[in-house]
């Protein structure tokens, strides 16, 4: 009997060393530095990507490159904010002059995605300038999450979360520069067509003639020479990688936070079978409360820049069918518009994806809820029951819609229902091959 005494007091002994062990870990990487660094946090796996994102005036936050997300602050004095300022007084002018050269020609439903194209960028550098000055209130209860959740007993993914957001994204960014090249190989071939059918003068196809066209709104208050044409460069790539990197952020984000509800029903999962005290279930749903809460901030953060996304995808991509539909004149116009719509809806459709796998892990737990036997039923597992089906939990667009698979084929039935309008409307304006 004596043995068996000695055994379990050696038991409670180690097991009280590991406890300790852990929350004196937990307290060193709350005190940011190595530690927090070396953990597979939220903030270490997107924090590259924002660094980049500060050379095109996205997120102007301070002390973005260092390891304790305490130190990231927003800032009103700080080169971030001046550089975000910068676009968006360079990005407001070529969209008045963009806006002034548009109606003066006449609008139609195919010539005005350009002009939605700006004022979408203008929008969303005021939304992610919202966002940053909300990412104290953010990032330090995420992380305090991260910390919580990357040691026993939660158990860390087979896949760590760098990996899954340095995967996508650098796929996605990949996607996008193909698009963007496509974008002007299209343009400059359709230039060159135009030029052939409809001039005498062929000494005009030179791709600096066809620049001086693309960015007739900058080379109209601007002389044409090369620092013009990188200007004009410069601005339409920050405007193209502000349009990609909306929607990379989505998913950075949704993967995070998906990632978390995972580890979390893991833990659940994992008690099935057992006897598990009612102070165990407290605990349990004291985490869960702390997750949700961080889940509720972040999406009433994100709600704008997930509307602006939606919408303009939906918007988008029905302009990039239009133009498939109606007639392409040069197999270069087939291979860009058929490469773009693709793209887009491969995007769009692994926003909705991938957000909407937040939603499906916080309701993993009731599985294992459902399985707890009567005689283990208890108050608390009442309340965990309650609180996992009370509320929506997820990502979405002011809560008009949410970013879940059934709002994705909701999605699809407005594309068709727009597309409809928008062939309408082109049949109406459509004149034929102009030369002027």
């Amino acid at each position: 009997m004596s043995r068996t005494s000695d055994d379990i007091r050696k038991h409670l002994k180690v097991r009280r060393q590991k406890q300790r062990a852990i929350l004196a870990m937990r307290w060193r990487c709350a005190q940011g530095g190595l530690e927090f660094e070396q953990l597979d946090t939220f903030y270490g796996a997107i924090r590259p990507y924002l660094c980049v994102a500060q050379f095109f005036g996205i997120m102007p936050l301070s002390n973005i490159r260092s390891r304790d997300p305490q130190d990231v602050k927003f800032k009103v004095r700080s080169i971030g904010l001046a550089v975000t300022g910068l676009f968006l007084l360079l990005g407001g002018i070529k969209t008045l002059v963009g806006a002034n050269i548009l109606f003066t020609a006449g609008l139609n439903a195919k010539n005005m995605v350009g002009l939605v194209f700006l004022i979408v960028g203008m929008v969303n550098w005021l939304n992610f300038v919202g966002f940053a000055r909300s990412w104290s209130y953010i990032m330090l209860p995420w992380s305090s999450v991260d910390i919580l959740m990357l040691f026993p007993p939660y158990k860390r993914g087979k896949r760590s979360l760098r990996s899954k957001v340095n995967v996508l994204a650098l796929s996605v960014a990949i996607l996008a520069v193909g698009d963007h090249m496509l974008y002007y190989a299209s343009g400059y071939c359709s230039y060159s067509m135009h030029i052939l059918q409809c001039h005498t003068n062929h000494s005009r196809i030179t791709f600096e003639l066809y620049l001086e066209k693309e960015f007739s709104d900058i080379m109209s208050i601007m002389p044409f020479n090369i620092f013009s044409m990188c200007y004009g460069f410069w601005l339409n790539g920050a405007f193209t990688f502000l349009w990609n990197f909306m929607d990379i952020f989505i998913v950075m984000t949704s993967i995070g936070l998906a990632q978390r509800f995972q580890q979390f029903a893991a833990r659940v999962a994992a008690l099935e079978g057992r006897h598990v005290p009612e102070a165990l279930w407290y605990d349990i749903r004291r985490d869960h409360i702390r997750l949700c809460e961080l889940a509720s901030l972040v999406e009433a953060s994100m709600s704008n820049i997930v509307f602006v996304s939606c919408a303009n995808n939906v918007y988008v991509i029905c302009n990039q069918a239009l133009a498939i539909f109606t007639k392409l004149r040069h197999p270069i116009n087939y291979v860009y518009f058929w490469y773009s719509l693709i793209f887009l809806l491969a995007r769009t459709s692994l926003v909705f994806m991938t957000a909407s796998k937040i939603h499906d892990a916080s309701l993993l737990p009731l599985r294992s809820l459902y399985l707890v036997p009567s005689d283990g039923w208890n108050q608390e597992v009442q309340r965990f029951a309650d609180q996992l089906t009370s509320e929506f939990v997820g990502l979405s667009g002011y809560r008009l819609f949410c970013l879940t698979r059934k709002s994705l084929f909701g999605m699809l039935a407005t594309l068709v229902t727009y597309e409809l309008m928008l062939l309408q409307m082109d049949a109406k304006s459509h004149k034929g091959l102009r030369c002027v």
